[in-house]
C-alpha cells in the first residue's frame, strides 16, 4: 500500500498553516517550510521508516535556491511509494496585503520588494504549481472553520474523525490543570474517602464507582452535566476546535472525579468521538 504525501504550497498569507495543522491533527508526520532542495532526500528517509501519513509545506523560499519546484513536485507525482496530493492556497492581493498588516509579518520576498511588489511577484513564480495541484483554495473570503472544513471533506475525513476529547480526573489539592477548557467539580457529592473499606480504593474499583454513582445526587448531577457536555462537545466542534479537554476535579482525585470521567468517558465514546481519559492523581499520597 502506498504511504500517503501531502504537499502544502501557494502564495504566502493564504492559509498554509491552518492547512497543515488539520493534518497534524489526523496524526500525519509534518515538516514545514521544507526546502525544495531537500524534498527527495526527505523523503527517501520517509520511505525506509515507518510513516504512513506524511504532510509537508513548502513556499517560494524554495525559489531563493535555485530549485525548479514544479518539476520537483511533478517527479514526486510519479513515485511508486507515495499517493500524492499536492493543495495549493491562493487569496486576492488586497486580502493577503491586509493579512500581514495585522499580523506584522514579512513577506518572505521582503528583502527584494515591497509587500505588494512581493506578492505579485510571488504569484508569477508560483503560478506553474498552480497547474499541477489537486486541490485550489482560495481563502478570500473564506474563514479558518471553514478551510479546515472544506479539506477534511475534499480527503474524505469525517468530522467527528478530525476531533478528539481528552478526559481527566484531577485533585484540587494538587491544583487545577492548567490545560483543561472546561473544569467541573465534583466535591459535592458524597466522598468514598470516609468508608473505611473504601478509602485505600479508587473510582476505578467497582466498589467506589458504584458507591458514587448509587446515590440520587450523583445520578441527577451525572445526567444534567452530560447534556451540557454533549451540548458543548458540538459546539466547540462546530466552532472548528480540533481538541478539547474536559476536567473532573474532587479533593484527592482518586474516588469522585475518577468515577465521573470514567461514565463521561464510556458515554461519550458512544457518541463515536475519539475520546481519551487520564487520572491526574490517582496515585498521588499513596
Amino acid at each position: 500500500m502506498k504511504k500517503k504525501l501531502v504537499i502544502i504550497t501557494g502564495i504566502s498569507g493564504a492559509g498554509k498553516n491552518t492547512a497543515l495543522e488539520v493534518f497534524e491533527n489526523q496524526g500525519y508526520f509534518c515538516t514545514d517550510n521544507l526546502p525544495g532542495l531537500v524534498v527527495e532526500d526527505f523523503l527517501r528517509i520517509i520511505e525506509e521508516k515507518e510513516i504512513d501519513k506524511t504532510a509537508i509545506s513548502i513556499d517560494i523560499r524554495s525559489k531563493l535556491l535555485f530549485v525548479d519546484l514544479k518539476e520537483v513536485l511533478k517527479k514526486i507525482q510519479q513515485n511508486e511509494y507515495f499517493d500524492v496530493r499536492i493543495i495549493f492556497l491562493d487569496s486576492e492581493d488586497q486580502v493577503l496585503v491586509n493579512r500581514y498588516k495585522e499580523t506584522r509579518k514579512n513577506h518572505p520576498l521582503s528583502s527584494e520588494f515591497s509587500l505588494l511588489e512581493g506578492i505579485t511577484q510571488e504569484r508569477r513564480d508560483m503560478d506553474a504549481i498552480k497547474g499541477i495541484a489537486n486541490y485550489i483554495y482560495d481563502t478570500t473570503n473564506t474563514t479558518v472553520k471553514d478551510l479546515k472544513k472544506k479539506i477534511l471533506e475534499d480527503f474524505g475525513i469525517e468530522k467527528k474523525d478530525s476531533y478528539h476529547i481528552t478526559i481527566s480526573s484531577f485533585g484540587y489539592k494538587y491544583g487545577i490543570p492548567i490545560d483543561a477548557d472546561n473544569i467541573v467539580d465534583a466535591r459535592f457529592l458524597r466522598n468514598p474517602f470516609y468508608i473505611n473499606e473504601l478509602r485505600e480504593k479508587t473510582g476505578q474499583d467497582s466498589e467506589v464507582f458504584d458507591y458514587v454513582f448509587d446515590d440520587e445526587v450523583t445520578k441527577e448531577f451525572y445526567d444534567k452535566y452530560l447534556e451540557l457536555m454533549t451540548y458543548m462537545i458540538d459546539k466547540y466542534q462546530y466552532e472548528g476546535r480540533d481538541k478539547v479537554a474536559i476536567a473532573v476535579g474532587c479533593t484527592g482525585g482518586k474516588h469522585r472525579s475518577v468515577s465521573i470521567a470514567r461514565k463521561l468517558y464510556e458515554d461519550i465514546s458512544k457518541l463515536g468521538y475519539r475520546v481519551y481519559i487520564e487520572h491526574r492523581d490517582i496515585n498521588k499520597g499513596r
